[in-house]
């Protein structure tokens, strides 16, 4: 696995622009590459997700925090192996919750991960702020995660992703 690969540009893009000029067996090493980056993303996305639930509730900050990086992780990796689109800038969080029309439990998640985003910045920027101030609960976004990062799990091994491993 390589940064360069990533740096190079869409690869979806790549493989539609020169599929005339490569053979099918190079365009199958694209496509697996990219792959193998969806299933890097998913899985910072798990370990994220495991450290989060053994947060106590007293550190509900911190718990919120990782469970949101949990879920912006996979959220990348799916829209990475929709689309295409890799960023590192921090204008991508805001797009979290946009994932692929086929996704299951769309108009949920696009919702509810925008909220844990917004509490997410609550708790790491936000002084004032109390555990009730927050749109859910730590204990509600647990659960949320947990199930977001199930159905990106079965998501990504239907479109021929290789993940090691669920939460």
């Amino acid at each position: 696995m390589h940064r360069d690969f990533l740096n190079a540009g869409n690869p979806r893009r790549i493989t539609g622009a020169y599929s005339r000029f490569l053979d099918p067996a190079e365009v199958r090493k694209i496509h697996n590459e990219a792959h193998v980056h969806v299933a890097a993303m998913y899985e910072l996305g798990v370990v994220h997700y495991r450290f989060a639930i053994k947060i106590k509730s007293p550190q509900w900050r911190q718990k919120v925090s990782r469970l949101y990086y949990a879920s912006y992780n996979a959220s990348k990796a799916v829209r990475f192996e929709g689309d295409g689109n890799y960023s590192t800038d921090s204008k991508d969080h805001s797009k979290v919750g946009k994932l692929p029309g086929a996704f299951p439990n769309k108009a949920r998640y696009e919702n509810e991960l925008q909220s844990l985003r917004e509490d997410r910045n609550s708790c790491d920027y936000d002084h004032i702020v109390k555990a009730g101030d927050l749109i859910s609960s730590s204990s509600d976004y647990s659960k949320l995660v947990k199930s977001f990062m199930v159905d990106a799990h079965v998501y990504l091994m239907g479109r021929g992703v290789a993940l090691k491993r669920s939460i």
